[in-house]
């Protein structure tokens, strides 16, 4: 953690919101982890001072207008920036954050493979969500499946068949019949399928299914609590049995077979969970990095 890393032509976004969740702290990830981390290079932010965190739910959706209007600001933000031929590392934030951020990739970039590390599938609908909370809908919204303007966020819509959850293993019943009825059940990599295949066969067979598609280039939304609750208890919906070190590991190992890497999501650190110490936080700086190093000294811009 002592050693700088220049950002080359990547620009970090901060995207300080909790607006997709019901417990508070995640917003205050972003500013954390950046006063603590040694990436250096564009810095931007989402502004969030006339967005209060109200609760309300409308349109089926907890906080509804706050939530399209902060992921309309980071949805354009991400598109002038990759205009520019930035590449863009968002900072969250809860999950749905993914819905601007993914929103933008698409935008530049229609047939994108989206890499969905996280110990829940996140595509619930207005209809299928037990909570209301957007960080429960994005994928749901990418792919146009939600009914409300969280819908239209992305002008593009993520194809089903390019999209791979590693990790998975808390689906809702609404998600699973919807995972069913598009036909891409084999594209939910749990983290019981992750230790029977292990994680380099796992994404071998990532590379091969996107080779298929004709996918040019990926979009990592990597969501803390894919990681089992010993490694990472700091975050707002932990869930036991996830990946360990050694699986996280060979994952980013994994990424320099896949195409090249475009975009990232860091996404549901929560710093108020957190003890004394902050271990979370510290674990999420040195996984940010070894992450960004990795895909700079492999080549992987």
């Amino acid at each position: 953690m002592c050693d700088f890393f220049d950002m080359g032509d990547w620009t970090i976004i901060e995207a300080p919101t909790g607006l997709g969740t019901d417990r508070r702290g995640s917003a205050a990830a972003p500013e954390w982890l950046m006063l603590n981390s040694r990436l250096v290079g564009e810095v931007r932010r989402i502004d969030v001072s006339d967005l209060r965190n109200v609760g309300f739910v409308s349109n089926g959706v907890r906080d509804y207008a706050n939530v399209l209007a902060f992921n309309e600001r980071l949805r354009e933000e991400v598109v002038w920036l990759m205009s520019k031929g930035k590449r863009v590392l968002t900072i969250g934030g809860d999950h749905s954050i993914a819905l601007g951020s993914v929103a933008g990739v698409l935008e530049q970039n229609a047939n994108v493979g989206v890499i969905w590390f996280d110990a829940h599938g996140d595509i619930n609908t207005e209809a299928t969500s037990p909570s209301a909370n957007a960080h429960g809908m994005p994928v749901a919204a990418l792919m146009g499946l939600c009914k409300s303007g969280i819908n239209d966020i992305a002008t593009n819509h993520l194809k089903p068949q390019n999209i791979f959850w590693v990790g998975a293993r808390d689906l809702d019943p609404g998600e699973f019949e919807t995972i069913k009825q598009l036909g891409i059940e084999d594209n939910v990599y749990s983290t019981e399928r992750v230790h029977e295949l292990g994680m380099e066969a796992v994404m071998e067979d990532i590379k091969r299914k996107m080779e298929a598609q004709g996918v040019e280039a990926i979009h990592l939304s990597f969501d803390v609590d894919g990681m089992d609750p010993s490694i990472v208890w700091a975050t707002g919906t932990r869930v036991e049995n996830g990946l360990m070190s050694e699986d996280l590991e060979a994952f980013i190992v994994g990424l320099h077979k896949l195409p090249e890497m475009k975009s990232m999501d860091f996404v549901e650190y929560n710093p108020l969970l957190d003890d004394e110490d902050k271990t979370t936080g510290k674990w999420c700086v040195k996984t940010l990095m070894r992450i960004v190093d990795s895909l700079k000294s492999k080549g992987n811009r």
